[in-house]
């Protein structure tokens, strides 16, 4: 899991820090964190990408940029990131909504750790389960811990393999298609829209009436069998997705 700070006062960055270790080792102890600290919004913006980081903690009374409107541009590359903003100042409170903030807490955070943690014991768990992965055998004997986040679509190959395309590569593993339906569909992200055909619904660009087109541009069909299934449970996906 990776996480930021942006922060322009030392102290509480490092405060911040302090207690995301602290609350992070008690509770998630098998859990490895990565936590990047900046001091200047500009220069963490200009390194932000998709899918970087997975919680950022985000002051807002800053000298070079309000937090807000570092929000704001966060927002145009990432959607799925989370954001808290810890801040000095209650005025920006309503603003934090636009930017749709899981949480607005005042500094010092001390004074607010049962809020706080209340925040992380709600995230947490939800960014762990979109940080899954899939544990295949690729062809070679290569062992392979695809996240579930790069999946594009599973399928099966002319060969008989089993198939999975990611955001980066093609993979073909010895793994069973069944073993690997059981683990995906247990996840409200994939949905098997055709036979022996499972997508990851967060890579879908758009529906079509027969057709699902993922985000690389490639068609999916779906069975005229489960077509309409298919249909609601990608919209029922969609309008649930973040609750």
């Amino acid at each position: 899991m990776r996480i930021a700070i942006v922060d322009d006062a030392a102290e509480d960055l490092s405060q911040g820090i302090d207690f995301l270790k602290t609350y992070i080792s008690k509770n998630y102890p098998e859990l490895e964190i990565k936590i990047e600290s900046f001091e200047d919004p500009e220069k963490f913006l200009d390194e932000f990408e998709r899918g970087k980081f997975d919680l950022i903690l985000l002051d807002i009374i800053m000298e070079t940029m309000n937090g807000i409107q570092a929000a704001q541009r966060i927002r145009e590359i990432d959607r799925d990131c989370s954001i808290i903003f810890v801040t000095s100042s209650e005025d920006f409170l309503i603003d934090g909504y636009s930017v749709f903030a899981i949480g607005y807490f005042l500094k010092p955070i001390q004074d607010h750790e049962g809020d706080l943690k209340r925040t992380f014991e709600f995230i947490l768990p939800k960014i762990l389960e979109k940080n899954r992965t899939l544990k295949v055998m690729a062809i070679g004997n290569l062992k392979l811990d695809i996240p579930f986040k790069e999946i594009l679509l599973v399928d099966i190959s002319p060969n008989h393999k089993v198939r999975i395309v990611t955001l980066n590569q093609e993979i073909f593993t010895t793994m069973n298609y069944r073993d690997c339906q059981e683990i995906l569909l247990q996840d409200q992200r994939f949905l098997e829209c055709h036979y022996r055909i499972i997508i990851n619904m967060d890579r879908v660009q758009s529906m079509k009436s027969e057709d699902f087109i993922l985000s690389n541009g490639i068609k999916v069909p779906m069975s005229q069998r489960y077509r309409r299934e298919s249909k609601l449970a990608y919209m029922n996906y969609l309008l649930h997705k973040n609750d």
